[in-house]
């Protein structure tokens, strides 16, 4: 059954409001935060289907939030601000070990960085569109980045050294980068591609796969919600099978979603690591 349009509009505009007012009404209502890898209102849009089937576990529908940027995600964790939370991959690791949120189910889809430049710019290797360049990446906390940067270490190239890195705050401002010339290439992922407008996505074109990660996001629980977390976890799943929820998982491009297993997201700490060196950058 489809939401009448006024219906939808108004929840989204809720959505929104709730987007920069995280806890606003906290008292009564839980919150579902996804981490800030597209603009708010786009990412109320792609995940506003979740939030009734939250609602029915968690006894009252979610409001929807999202912070300005990573760091501002990283501190509404720790603040104990959401319930839910739809994060990035490394990021979900630290919760689960620094905060003790309970993995609830992760994508089918990998997480794919690519290496995407300019739809007209020349085509050459990943070295030479690199090195002396300016490459543009959501937030050096991104799981994204920091899978794309080890990657180009890996290939010799030293961030900030041989080409320089800079933050743009969401994907689709990645894209808007290159297309105006204001970085020479940019690191986003599979996923992303499929999300943003099809208008910016025909301004750019990929110039190369990195190596991939577990997967593109995961669903986490905090603590006062552990006892719910089984619930959770098989609610996400059958949405999943349910038409509704193929189509919304279609929209994201994730493949579906299986149960987050501890194993899988504590062998992710070797780049967890890497990224509390971000941290302690300042980033």
């Amino acid at each position: 059954m489809f939401m009448s349009s006024l219906s939808r509009r108004h929840m989204l505009f809720a959505a929104v409001c709730g987007a920069w007012a995280p806890g606003l009404h906290a008292q009564t209502r839980p919150v579902f935060g996804v981490v800030p890898y597209l603009p708010a209102r786009r990412l109320a849009q792609l995940y506003s289907p979740l939030l009734p089937v939250l609602g029915r576990v968690l006894g009252s529908e979610p409001e929807f939030a999202s912070a300005p940027g990573y760091a501002q995600h990283l501190e509404r964790l720790r603040a104990g601000s959401y319930d839910i939370v739809a994060d990035s991959l490394f990021l979900a690791r630290l919760a689960q070990r620094e905060l003790g949120h309970v993995p609830l189910v992760r994508t089918r889809a990998a997480l794919q960085p690519l290496l995407v430049v300019a739809a007209n710019a020349p085509d050459t290797d990943v070295v030479r569109a690199v090195r002396g360049r300016t490459l543009a990446v959501t937030d050096r906390l991104a799981a994204l980045s920091v899978l794309g940067l080890r990657a180009l270490r890996d290939l010799g190239l030293t961030p900030d050294s041989d080409f320089r890195v800079v933050e743009s705050g969401t994907h689709a401002n990645s894209l808007h980068w290159l297309a105006t010339g204001q970085a020479q290439v940019a690191i986003v992922s599979v996923t992303t591609l499929k999300q943003v407008d099809e208008l910016l996505r025909r301004q750019v074109r990929v110039l190369a796969q990195l190596p991939e990660g577990l997967s593109a996001v995961v669903y986490h629980a905090a603590p006062r919600w552990a006892h719910r977390a089984s619930a959770l976890t098989q609610a996400l799943l059958s949405f999943a099978d349910e038409p509704a929820g193929r189509a919304f998982i279609d929209a994201l491009g994730h493949g579906g979603l299986v149960p987050a297993r501890k194993a899988e997201l504590e062998a992710l700490d070797p780049l967890v690591v890497e990224m509390y060196r971000q941290l302690g950058r300042g980033s």
